[in-house]
């Protein structure tokens, strides 16, 4: 059953008619989110613009960057929205918005703000309450990798964890494949085709055995665009427990998300051994080479700390026997206070850390908050220009270093104190 506040939203976001849709654009996640904090500043709900109050409720809104005719406009879809509705449910899709308990939580603990504000998907809900780890690669893979995919679907359902991907051909969909014709379950996140993709031979039995369900933050029956495959890909890595790239350019839908993974520290992300480029490369920027995929241990992949490189970082044994001897290795906080420790603190966790992670510790270490160049970085941990390059960028983009031109000279400084949590 769909609740009015879940109608509200639609109405607003939803893309439901070409005409109606060109007439007046629905609203942006992010344009959602500035009208939800608006509403949230009146202890309003959305579902007031289907009742009397719609009207008044719009001429109190006053943000030019969305215009009241449009908000207007979009509210006047609720017979393409009624239309909709009855063929979607007639498809069997269910809809649940980001204030439905069923919504899962890690999505909006990850995500925050980036978290859909609707999900639709086609069966059963009760999949998404369990563990899964995610399985990405590219779409023209070849048999090789398609048959490792497979199996790792498979030996990932063996230890009791499911697979959640993008069920695109490939790497996305052997993986999936892998986990349900041994008996597992799977999570599907979808750029595209809901609906058509839930009636394929492919999908279809797996679904009927409460074993798969499908999920799209687009419209069950939208065609595939580059864009929506991009912004689906943050999804898969927020769901999972870890993640597994399989193979990658260096370019593309695999690429870009592994990135943005590793740029929002989701989830802890293995690469699997390959002469690739872009696997190479996204080991660089900080994931962690998967030792043997043919014989994996989930727990390990979903809690162990990385080997690190050669060089540049101390073991964990030398980081936790430093400790008394440098002022950046802390003492255990708290964990019922640790997200509202002091905001000018980054804190490490010794078990999970990656190599950026390792850095960060390394470089506050050695320099403080002195400002430093970045041949002087090479120099002292033995890194290549370009890696440290990407990590310089990733800490002034985290908003843990700023970069300073001085007389066409760049240097960089921590803002952040790196600390190190025990536990």
């Amino acid at each position: 059953m769909i609740t009015e506040r879940t109608k509200a939203i639609l109405l607003f976001t939803s893309y439901l008619s070409k005409d109606l849709d060109k007439e007046n654009k629905p609203l942006s996640l992010t344009e959602w989110n500035k009208l939800v904090k608006w509403l949230q500043q009146k202890n309003i709900f959305p579902e007031a613009f289907l009742s009397g109050e719609s009207f008044s409720l719009i001429n109190s809104w006053n943000d030019q960057s969305i215009s009241r005719n449009r908000l207007a406009g979009l509210l006047e879809r609720k017979t393409a929205l009624a239309i909709a509705l009855d063929k979607w449910s007639r498809a069997g899709v269910w809809i649940i918005s980001r204030g439905d308990r069923t919504y899962p939580q890690v999505l909006k603990d990850r995500l925050k703000g980036a978290a859909p504000n609707i999900l639709f998907g086609i069966g059963d809900q009760s999949i998404m309450n369990g563990h899964f780890v995610g399985v990405i690669g590219s779409r023209n893979a070849s048999d090789e990798d398609l048959h490792l995919s497979e199996n790792i679907g498979l030996q990932i359902n063996q230890q009791n964890f499911g697979i959640v991907s993008g069920g695109a051909k490939g790497v996305d969909e052997a993986a999936m494949l892998g986990a349900l014709k041994s008996g597992g379950k799977s999570v599907g996140f979808l750029a595209d085709s809901l609906i058509k993709k839930s009636t394929s031979s492919t999908f279809r039995n797996y679904i009927i055995k409460n074993q798969l369900v499908l999920i799209s933050p687009y419209n069950p029956e939208a065609s595939f665009n580059a864009g929506n495959a991009m912004g689906r890909n943050k999804l898969i890595y927020a769901f999972s427990k870890a993640s597994i790239v399989v193979i990658s350019d260096v370019k593309g839908g695999t690429w870009e998300g592994a990135k943005e993974n590793l740029k929002n520290n989701w989830t802890k992300l293995w690469v699997c051994q390959s002469t690739t480029q872009g696997n190479k490369e996204i080991v660089k920027l900080g994931g962690r080479w998967l030792s043997d995929s043919l014989k994996l241990d989930v727990k390990h992949l979903v809690t162990n700390s990385i080997e690190h490189s050669e060089n540049l970082f101390s073991t964990t044994a030398e980081l936790k026997s430093n400790e008394q001897k440098n002022d950046f290795l802390s003492d255990s906080i708290p964990e019922d206070i640790k997200d509202k420790s002091n905001k000018q603190t980054v804190w490490m966790d010794i078990n999970t850390m990656t190599s950026f992670d390792f850095f960060l510790l390394q470089w506050f270490g050695t320099f403080g908050a002195s400002h430093i160049n970045k041949l002087d970085l090479c120099d002292k941990f033995q890194l290549t220009l370009k890696q440290v390059e990407v990590w310089l960028d990733l800490a002034v983009c985290n908003e843990i270093a700023v970069k300073v031109k001085d007389n066409k000279k760049s240097t960089w400084a921590l803002e952040k104190q790196i600390k190190l949590n025990k536990n």
